[in-house]
């Protein structure tokens, strides 16, 4: 029987026996399975018999007889679409197992507040990719959006295409070419989601999300991250704390969806009215 609080199945690659303990600890009271493996082999074995099962790898890198690199490389090739943390003493490593293909490096010793926090983010957005945006044929998607980007034209451009969606959703748009403007306009609007750009000037997108949480207007419930940033830093500092991440080269098709599979993960829908039948 699975328990309701139930996140994930880990599976914790490390030879240090200690540390298989430790972080098995940890995750346990979170809502999270651990499987352990104290060397490559030992991963791979379980890998190739509950693959299914797991939900993420937490892989260190010095290993005996099979390397945390050699397992990596045997995961990409086996297991492509499983996410992978790196967590390692060898920081010079970084790169070269980031060209491998991982979703998190984290340098022993690392802070369990941030392992934690990588964890479930990346758990988040592999079930959010495989979610729906589907909603009962009764109800509708309804919600209140902020979109927030110094470009005229984008903000333009994402509010009409929101607004023509009707009769299939029904989003309120806002729009707010600054971080400031996007301030006052939720004190009013209290929006249910904000789309929002990074690099703007006065105040960095970052920076507005931050100000939303500390309270100096309604928070939204969720941030969609839209950029032309393709920086590497800002997108980890979004993913990592949950948020969805889509470069302006997307279209705008794909936006939406996201913006709907929010909507959807958030319970923002409403029933439709039925229209009366003419006599």
């Amino acid at each position: 029987m699975v328990e309701q609080n139930f996140k994930g199945t880990l599976l914790v690659v490390d030879d240090e026996t200690n540390i298989l303990f430790f972080l098995s600890q940890i995750f346990s009271p979170k809502g999270y399975n651990t499987i352990t493996a104290r060397t490559g082999i030992e991963a791979m074995k379980y890998l190739h018999e509950l693959s299914e099962k797991v939900s993420l790898v937490l892989l260190d890198l010095a290993m005996p007889e099979m390397d945390g690199i050699q397992v990596l490389k045997a995961i990409r090739r086996d297991y492509k679409d499983l996410p992978v943390i790196v967590l390692t003493g060898y920081a010079d490593k970084k790169e070269q197992v980031e060209e491998i293909g991982i979703e998190g490096f984290l340098v022993k010793p690392y802070s369990l507040e941030d392992l934690y926090n990588k964890v479930s983010a990346i758990i988040e957005q592999k079930e959010f990719k495989e979610s729906s945006s589907d909603v009962e044929p009764n109800l509708i998607i309804s919600a209140k959006v902020l979109v927030v980007d110094d470009e005229k034209e984008i903000c333009e451009l994402i509010a009409d295409g929101l607004q023509m969606l009707s009769p299939n959703v029904d989003f309120q748009v806002k729009v707010a070419k600054s971080g400031e403007e996007a301030l006052r306009i939720a004190r009013e609007f209290d929006p249910d989601i904000a789309i929002v750009d990074i690099k703007m000037p006065h105040m960095w997108g970052d920076e507005l999300i931050s100000r939303f949480k500390k309270g100096e207007a309604p928070c939204p419930k969720d941030f969609i991250v839209f950029t032309a940033v393709d920086d590497h830093q800002q997108k980890t500092k979004a993913t990592d704390t949950g948020y969805k991440f889509l470069p302006k080269t997307a279209k705008l098709e794909d936006l939406i969806e996201v913006l709907k599979k929010t909507c959807v993960k958030l319970n923002l829908v409403k029933k439709k009215i039925s229209k009366v039948q003419g006599t």
